[in-house]
């Protein structure tokens, strides 16, 4: 049904239509009412918004407004409480030592649960107690305003990067009013503490010429037993499909010509203190940041990210470099990172599969539902692997699944498809055994002197 309305708005061009509805309403919204032009933009975007509202994909969400089957989704699959008991199941059962977390926005929720914060925390300072940051009518005296963003999330003492004035934090303040543990959504990463503890933690600020900030996570934990230090960083990159959105990813992992800046806190054997990096380090983007980590004598490096890019992606060039790449190609040949697909045999260097019979290697198998507020969106089958991790690690072996009991296994990434039809589409995420759109990627990495360390890289819905 949702594929044969999206062909016949292809075949009609009323996909067209949407794309440039889209664009016209951006342009909108940022002219003022007595720009020149202003009205007659109007005007076509409320004509483009009458002939869309014909399209097949918008009748079929119309059809579907009330439907009961949609609701017990909602209450059955997408209800956090159902969700976040099954991520907290299925980590616990996993057992990790580390968790690099993506879209988090239930901090707090993690950190006061008893059956998880017996065994993992993501507070360097156990004295403090994580608090959402706090936002006013004035702009200028929230927590995470840009001039105190830096600032905050360091006296925090959490390894948690949050996305300031995020989506999330107006959708569950709208939802939910002013209940205390309204959060950002950003990076997190927890450890278990009976074998492990932190020793630095440090941020690299996005760039932003707007009043929204964002930073990659970087922390160093010790191994209690062997004392080996190793750093694990973490980021989400932009999303999108189009070749704009990868040159807005490529832009984030370097760009010379942006204002980067990056803090540290590191703890003396008494308290964390606020330490410079060596020599003034200077980065020009994430990659350059990671590379830092990479390059230290005697530690080694994990980086996990939702880097929203499939290996395969067009290359393109970017306005940093005078060739053409990608993100997967950028972040292997600037930070000497091994990919573990790559280690664990599921992908060439290139980013081709292994497997050619089945050259769907994934970490994502979702489609847009008839609910979906862009109804041209409605039926896009995103079916890829843009869940990464890169270590200088030995070796990394990949765990195919997770037994929550005798009976029941939860699939992990990845996952191999002949092709986007057939199973693929009989079996998309969230469902009510997968509380998220992604695989969880969980992988035990190898270190030096014998050391292994156990990773779950989760990003939630």
């Amino acid at each position: 049904m949702v594929r044969e309305a999206k062909l016949a708005d292809t075949a009609s061009g009323m996909t067209s239509k949407f794309s440039k509805l889209k664009g016209e309403e951006k342009k909108l919204k940022k002219m003022k009412t007595s720009a020149e032009g202003y009205l007659e933009l109007k005007e076509s975007v409320a004509k483009l918004k009458e002939e869309t509202n014909k399209s097949e994909l918008v009748k079929l969400k119309n059809k579907f407004r009330n439907s009961p089957q949609l609701e017990k989704v909602d209450r059955e699959i997408l209800d956090w409480s159902k969700r976040f008991d099954r991520i907290k199941q299925i980590v616990l059962q996993a057992d990790p030592d580390v968790i690099t977390f993506q879209e988090i926005d239930h901090v707090q929720q993690f950190l006061v649960d008893k059956d998880f914060s017996a065994k993992y925390t993501c507070m360097v300072d156990s004295s403090k107690t994580y608090k959402p940051p706090n936002y006013t009518e004035n702009k200028g005296n929230d927590d995470l305003s840009p001039d105190k963003y830096f600032q905050h999330i360091l006296n925090s003492r959490a390894a948690f990067a949050p996305k300031s004035y995020s989506n999330a934090y107006l959708f569950r303040s709208k939802r939910d009013g002013k209940a205390s543990d309204i959060d950002d959504d950003g990076c997190a990463i927890f450890w278990k503490k009976e074998i492990l503890k932190p020793v630095e933690l440090g941020f690299l600020r996005v760039p932003s010429d707007t009043e929204k900030s964002e930073a990659v996570l970087a922390l160093t934990l010790q191994h209690l037993k062997t004392d080996m230090t190793f750093n694990v960083i973490t980021t989400h990159l932009p999303s999108g499909d189009e070749p704009k959105k990868e040159l807005e990813r490529l832009a984030v992992l370097n760009n010379p010509s942006a204002r980067w800046t990056a803090r540290r806190i590191c703890f003396d054997d008494t308290s964390w203190k606020e330490v410079p990096y060596e020599n003034n380090a200077d980065f020009v983007g994430i990659t350059s940041y990671v590379k830092y980590f990479a390059q230290r004598k005697d530690t080694q490096t994990i980086f996990a990210l939702d880097a929203n890019s499939r290996p395969s992606f067009p290359p393109i060039k970017p306005a940093s470099s005078s060739s053409e790449t990608n993100v997967w190609e950028t972040i292997l040949r600037d930070t000497g990172l091994e990919s573990i697909w790559v280690q664990s045999s599921c992908l060439k260097i290139t980013g081709e599969p292994i497997n050619p019979p089945k050259p769907f290697v994934v970490s994502v198998n979702k489609m847009r539902g008839p609910s979906s507020n862009q109804p041209s969106k409605i039926g896009e089958h995103q079916l890829e692997l843009i869940d990464h991790v890169f270590t200088n690690g030995t070796t990394s072996k990949l765990f195919n699944s997770v037994a929550l009991n005798s009976k029941e296994l939860v699939p992990t990434a990845p996952l191999l498809y002949k092709s986007k039809e057939g199973e693929a589409e009989l079996n998309l995420y969230p469902s009510s055994k997968m509380p998220s759109d992604h695989l969880p990627v969980v992988v035990d990495i190898s270190l030096e002197t014998h050391t292994h360390v156990s990773l779950l890289h989760f990003t939630q819905l």
